[in-house]
């Protein structure tokens, strides 16, 4: 019966339309926002173009990719592929935008790489002088909450993010690290109860997806965060 009436009021509440405020979009932007107003009690409505997207849909080879592209070409007025394709590309006129399509927007199809602000960025006079005694903290919250960890196993690849990731922070001791999960440890900086994570298995498949729910992309922890502070 308990069961039966927080269903009831779970759909209840999802007809209703009198939110304190609306977000379009569920990227790094969105999804952060959401769960800052619900964590101060303000009633959120998150609106995502695209659907929610489990680790067993993200394709795995060529020919799967392919399936999950959209293409609009306004200037020559054709579109082709899935309305709801993970990867949505844009061209009008001499601009040309790709974009995620998902519950998590660019967070899913993106590397999980996480630097440190640059010290040349927050010297820039026009940020407000707050902003510099929170942003330690502010970078140590968004790090937990990513659950963002140091990578394991020195691939190929990370030798030339290395190098970029030392040309761009002046402290070039720190390693490069990532909003991926390495291993099955639950990490309790969180205050919110994280979803179970997969552990990283090295495929490189991580800019399409991740097939191995490995990569914490903003609906599995920021949304998720957001929903259950609701719910609280």
């Amino acid at each position: 019966m308990e069961k039966q009436e927080d269903t009831g009021k779970r759909l209840i509440d999802e007809e209703r339309d009198d939110f304190d405020a609306i977000i379009v979009g569920s990227g790094y932007g969105g999804s952060v926002a959401s769960f800052r107003l619900a964590m101060a009690g303000i009633k959120v409505c998150l609106v995502e173009k695209g659907r929610q997207w489990e680790s067993h849909d993200f394709a795995t080879d060529s020919l799967e990719i392919m399936s999950t592209v959209r293409m609009e070409n306004q200037n020559l007025r054709f579109s082709f592929g899935p309305k709801d394709a993970l990867f949505q590309v844009y061209e009008h006129d001499d601009s040309l935008a790709a974009v995620a399509c998902g519950l998590g927007g660019g967070s899913l199809v993106n590397a999980g790489v996480m630097l440190p602000t640059p010290v040349r960025a927050r010297r820039n006079p026009k940020w407000p002088k707050e902003w510099e005694r929170d942003w330690d903290i502010c970078e140590a919250s968004a790090a937990a909450m990513l659950r963002v960890q140091s990578v394991p196993v020195r691939f190929p690849v990370a030798k030339v993010m290395g190098g970029i990731a030392n040309g761009e922070i002046e402290d070039g001791s720190q390693d490069m690290k990532l909003s991926i999960n390495f291993d099955l440890e639950e990490h309790l900086s969180n205050p919110m109860k994280p979803q179970q994570m997969g552990s990283c298995l090295a495929c490189g498949n991580c800019l399409a997806g991740c097939p191995h729910n490995a990569k914490n992309s903003t609906d599995k922890n920021y949304i998720l965060s957001a929903i259950q502070a609701y719910f609280l």
